[in-house]
């Protein structure tokens, strides 16, 4: 009875204590009792397992906050309402500034700048440009992205063909392939964005950089339509057509890898974020991801992207503890877990590049033949090129792929302003 009396005793002195102190200091009592929860909004699903593995160890090695991963089926649609009601999500997973969304984000002040933060110390030198806007950094990039073509190497063994060196020689072996009764080519062409990301390809193996050729486009000194090397890469692209079945207008990014995985075709065009879903697919699968072959005689170059980054919200209620998180989630230890999870090359100091299915690609890094790119278009701009193009696959015209350059080129030159603007404050 006693012992009863001196705990309710207890309490009553406690619950006095409280009623008396000051209304702010109640409010700190009560925050300090419980955890801040700070959602991680991840666009990507190819990278939900690695992230959620983070996630799990940075909530397990502290008690003051808690991170939560959201995804959406629809993600990118999401995250625009989100910006546009302004509930950007705490803390968000974003691509590069060549990401039309990503510019629109940071230069409409949904991000908060990131400067101060210790990780940016570790940013590879020669990546720092492709981050600033207006002289600041308001993503932290978790791994670099390319594009080529992935090669099944067992295929071509199986058939004593020899991996295309140039873009004759693609032409050639496609050929030889197709005669064999097989499939030399599979296209995800359901989806405009897997069109274009395979013209941007081509056209990367030999422009490199698009930023300056953009602009004089903008400023009227050349156009889409006139220059070869723009041109020529989507004639290519059409080209290539002729290699593949007549079931990829009907194939979208999904279908048309899974069928790669299983054999069915020797090769496929993507990015190398899509290493990591060919392999769920076939772990036992013998590929190679090879940079767009050029024309012979020509340079060959790969252009390289920010993939993926993360950013937070202007408006987080708990800017501190979120930057806590990500100053984990960059720590070179939890970085390799992203990057040996993903198989991608980073852009950090202190941590190692995997992408050992592209071998040549370390060679061009290696030879500065690897060329960064963080060239933006308007949306209206951006929507043209990357919708309209469906429309040119599989067999287009010379006079359909002028009307749709020419589009192409005349919205980029009455966005000129717009365009030049953002460059200017890409710096």
């Amino acid at each position: 009875m006693k012992r009863s009396f001196v705990y309710i005793l207890g309490g009553i002195c406690l619950i006095a204590v409280l009623f008396l102190l000051p209304s702010g200091q109640k409010e700190k009592t009560e925050q300090k009792s419980e955890k801040v929860r700070l959602e991680f909004y991840n666009r990507k699903r190819e990278v939900y397992a690695v992230l959620e593995e983070i996630i799990e160890k940075f909530n397990a090695s502290q008690d003051e906050i808690e991170v939560y991963q959201n995804m959406n089926t629809n993600a990118d649609a999401s995250l625009r309402i989100s910006a546009v009601e302004g509930d950007f999500p705490d803390v968000v997973e974003l691509g590069g500034l060549q990401s039309v969304e990503t510019f629109e984000y940071v230069m409409g002040g949904c991000l908060r700048p990131l400067d101060n933060m210790e990780c940016v110390e570790r940013i590879k030198d020669e990546y720092l440009p492709y981050l600033r806007y207006n002289s600041h950094i308001y993503q932290m990039p978790l791994a670099m992205s390319f594009e080529g073509i992935y090669i099944n190497k067992d295929l071509f063994l199986e058939e004593g063909l020899t991996i295309p060196k140039t873009y004759e020689e693609l032409c050639q072996v496609s050929r030889e392939i197709q005669k064999r009764g097989k499939v030399p080519f599979l296209f995800a062409d359901k989806e405009s964005w897997t069109v274009h990301q395979n013209w941007e390809s081509i056209e990367g193996a030999y422009r490199g950089n698009f930023e300056s050729f953009w602009t004089e486009v903008a400023t009227g000194k050349t156009s889409f339509t006139e220059d070869s090397t723009s041109r020529g890469s989507l004639e290519k692209l059409i080209e290539l057509h002729q290699y593949t079945t007549e079931e990829c207008s009907n194939l979208n990014y999904d279908e048309a890898m899974t069928k790669f995985a299983s054999g069915e075709s020797f090769m496929f065009m993507q990015g190398s974020w899509a290493y990591g879903s060919i392999m769920e697919r076939n772990p036992q699968m013998n590929v190679e991801l090879i940079p767009f072959p050029v024309d012979n005689g020509s340079e060959q170059l790969v252009t390289m992207w920010i993939d993926s980054s993360v950013g937070i919200s202007k408006d987080c209620k708990y800017p501190e503890e979120a930057e806590r998180f990500v100053e984990f989630l960059m720590q070179p230890e939890n970085l390799q877990i992203y990057l040996d999870a993903e198989c991608s090359l980073s852009s950090m100091e202190g941590n190692r590049d995997r992408a050992e299915y592209a071998p040549k690609v370390h060679e061009l890094l290696r030879e500065d033949r690897a060329v960064m790119d963080a060239s933006w278009l308007p949306l209206q701009t951006s929507v043209i090129r990357d919708k309209d193009i469906l429309e040119l696959m599989p067999d287009a015209s010379a006079k359909e792929i002028d009307a749709y350059l020419d589009k192409y080129t005349k919205s980029l030159q009455k966005y000129k302003d717009v365009y030049l603007e953002a460059k200017e404050r890409k710096q």
